[in-house]
């Protein structure tokens, strides 16, 4: 049950409870089950009847699609604070895609037969679940809109200032997931991927391998906010 007060916060940013009254929101989220998956775990299976969709807490879950010689082919990254699969609430519905845990995850399991239950209950969550969904359709458009207009050395680097935050100086990190996933969420290929990081050394980024030093963050804002390159 999602009870800690960082869960709690992280579960009442989602667009899809925006029209929960918080008396309605703290019996669903009591309700509603946190489960924990170690790195590399499977959440679930393309072609699986779905049942729920999720909110993530903590960690990175990886989608991807499965081909017949057993091949995957990474579809997107999602990180937290993200819902992923929400499509499913439709009945009778499969995933369309697998699910992996890329690093230690941690999510909000939303049952889809319940939810809709409490669409009924609450007519309200329609509305909030078109908010959802017009919220994810804007960031998949600004999406489009940078990988035509952007460079690949800024959307890189934007992804690295996500992972900093507004701290200034120096910040140091792993990578969360491997860069096949973090290519997939950047819509380019692992080695263009790898290139922008090497050429992102001219602003004071380091990589090697998956450990990122970026020598000044403001530098880096500078670099997401006005291509200079």
């Amino acid at each position: 049950m999602a009870s800690d007060s960082h869960d709690l916060e992280m579960l009442r940013s989602a667009l899809f409870l925006s029209g929960l009254s918080e008396s309605d929101f703290k019996k669903f989220a009591a309700e509603t089950p946190i489960i924990t998956l170690s790195a590399g775990e499977i959440l679930f299976h393309q072609g699986d009847v779905a049942t729920a969709f999720y909110f993530v807490l903590d960690g990175w879950a990886a989608l991807f699609r499965e081909g017949s010689d057993g091949e995957r082919t990474a579809i997107h990254l999602i990180g937290p604070g993200e819902s992923f699969a929400e499509a499913v609430l439709a009945r009778e519905a499969h995933y369309p895609v697998s699910a992996e845990a890329a690093t230690d995850l941690r999510l909000a399991r939303i049952d889809t037969a319940r939810f809709r239950a409490l669409i009924l209950q609450s007519p309200e969550l329609s509305l909030s679940i078109i908010a959802a969904v017009f919220g994810k359709l804007r960031r998949l458009v600004a999406r489009i809109e940078q990988d035509q207009e952007w460079s690949p050395q800024r959307r890189v680097a934007a992804f690295l200032h996500k992972i900093c935050g507004d701290n200034d100086g120096i910040c140091r990190f792993e990578l969360p997931v491997e860069q096949r996933y973090i290519a997939a969420r950047l819509s380019m290929t692992p080695a263009t991927l790898s290139r922008a990081l090497s050429e992102l050394a001219a602003i004071g980024v380091e990589a090697k391998r998956r450990r990122i030093v970026v020598s000044d963050v403001s530098r880096l804002a500078r670099f997401v906010n006005q291509d200079e390159f």
